[in-house]
């Protein structure tokens, strides 16, 4: 049956009304098409690495003679929220400010006053917050125009720490997402006891699911945990505790390229010192309150000079306070006929020279260090104190005391507890046999080429954060005679004047087998 014209005009009119309509009202979109994307871009362990750096291993940036830098990072920041306005959130997971001069010397100020003008969303602490003392973090709460979070860390009376929440709620483009902080429990060892009077530190699967019901309760449909726990224990939180949906993590360094899926929750970390910038999109079915997508693969953006152009606002605040310092510590203090690298599982060339700087300066015949106390390597030529500087940015202080041989052999038994080598060594030789079970992995400990003597005392150096028990050697607790010296870092300092050229020698204290 033929339609009559009038009928047909009618008809053409109502459908182009009807696309017309559809195409101008986001509303009536909306009702078609559920899904809302939603961004949240992410850092963590910058440790106050605000100028651009050339690292002495560098294999993700080797098209690159520097890396990082937060104007280069401000940029790209800008850039990806520019692309999502109304559905964009930025977060950091911790250990922001502990770690160079041009942060350390004003406790965190320069990174601190970058932070507030990116606007970030939340930070969680982390355990290098604690670096230097309570007053020092209430005053950077204080002057932080953004959240800091932390639901497990509270006074002993059971009270958040002072400007700390435990959650937020954030809304983004109608969807309610919660937030919640963590700080990894491990502070209680690897930050010096003085620093954490009258704190505890929970643990993170016994808090989170009372959270997740609150933050549920008060309508979010989206449950993020940033944590500062490491990935090691972010997998382990994902597997006992039900509810989360991303977990936005930092402490491990880890710089997760492809985003890990764990009993259903999404795990991602920004590696550290600035080097890239998460970037994870969701998107989020506001009929099924379910998300349907999310960033697989490639979630991490690398960040150097080349990566943008740098923002000018925060290039002033590096160059206001990098200006204030860059006289002074740029000043050559020796040579290094050789680069002086660090080790995360082993003796290294960095390792080698701290301990005998704390040797040398303290006159003992053994010297212990660390080797999370050394937080960069020295690059072959010229050394100026920056770099040294960056290497040990620790207010430690050398401590002598007298340890016996057994006790020597405990702490060096203690170092390889985990797999990896811990302690970097001055003034004896070990082999050890990782074959063998915990507390027996000694094979042999030389002192000036003469076995270790179990029932003698010899005199110790090591530095004040592992004389008071710190990374759970309580073996140091014991010791006698115990008298503090220089500053580690000056005593380093004086070392490389007096030794120069100083090189990295062929690797044989510390001695691996199987």
């Amino acid at each position: 049956m033929r339609m009559p014209p009038g009928l047909k005009r009618v008809t053409f009119t109502i459908f182009a009304a009807t696309l017309f309509l559809l195409s101008s009202c986001p509303g009536a979109l909306a009702a078609r098409t559920p899904v809302v994307n939603l961004t949240i871009l992410h850092i963590n362990d910058t440790h106050g690495h605000i100028v651009p750096f050339a690292p002495l291993s560098n294999k993700i940036f080797d098209h690159a003679r520097e890396v990082g830098g937060a104007a280069y990072l401000a940029t790209m920041i800008e850039r990806e929220r520019a692309a999502n306005p109304e559905g964009t959130i930025l977060l950091s997971a911790g250990d922001m400010f502990q770690g160079t001069p041009v942060s350390n010397i004003f406790h965190g100020k320069p990174v601190e006053d970058i932070m507030n003008y990116l606007h970030f969303d939340a930070m969680t602490l982390g355990n290098h917050e604690f670096d230097w003392g309570q007053d020092v973090l209430h005053s950077i709460i204080s002057r932080a125009s953004f959240p800091v979070l932390s639901a497990n860390v509270l006074t002993t009376g059971g009270a958040p720490i002072k400007g700390v929440q435990p959650y937020i709620i954030l809304k983004r483009k109608g969807v309610r997402i919660g937030v919640i902080g963590l700080t990894t429990p491990q502070t209680r060892y690897t930050t010096k006891a003085e620093n954490l009077t009258g704190l505890t530190f929970g643990w993170p699967r016994e808090v989170m699911p009372s959270l997740i019901r609150s933050v549920r309760a008060k309508g979010a449909s989206i449950v993020i945990a940033l944590t500062h726990l490491g990935l090691y224990d972010d997998e382990r939180l994902a597997k006992e505790v039900k509810g989360i949906d991303l977990i936005v993590g930092g402490h491990s360094h880890t710089a997760i390229k492809d985003p890990i899926v764990q009993s259903g929750t999404v795990i991602v970390q920004a590696g550290s010192y600035g080097l890239y910038l998460g970037v994870m999109k969701i998107g989020f079915d506001t009929q099924t309150k379910k998300i349907v997508s999310f960033t697989r693969k490639d979630e991490l953006l690398p960040v150097s000079p080349e990566s943008a152009p740098p923002d000018p606002v925060v290039a002033r605040i590096v160059d206001k306070y990098e200006s204030k310092i860059k006289a002074e510590f740029s000043k050559t203090i020796g040579t290094a006929s050789a680069d002086l690298k660090r080790s995360s599982t082993g003796e290294s060339a960095m390792g080698d020279l701290v301990a005998d700087a704390m040797r040398s300066a303290s006159g003992a015949r053994i010297a212990f260090q660390n080797r999370g106390g050394i937080r960069a390597g020295i690059a072959a030529g010229p050394i100026t104190l920056n770099e040294v500087f960056t290497a040990l940015p620790f207010d430690d202080n050398i401590v002598c005391m007298d340890l016996t041989g057994r006790q020597v052999r405990k702490a060096l038994e203690k170092s390889v507890s985990y797999g990896d080598v811990n302690l970097q060594v001055s003034g004896l030789r070990v082999v050890y046999d990782l074959s063998k079970p915990t507390g027996e992995r000694i094979v042999s400990v030389e002192v000036a080429g003469k076995p270790l003597d179990d029932r003698a005392s010899y005199r110790v150096a090591t530095n004040d954060f592992l004389a008071t028990g710190g990374d759970r050697f309580d073996v140091f607790k014991h010791g006698r005679n115990i008298s503090t010296e220089q500053s580690l870092r000056d005593a380093v300092v004086e070392y490389i004047r007096k030794n120069s050229p100083v090189g990295a020698a062929h690797p044989s204290r510390i001695i691996i087998r199987n």
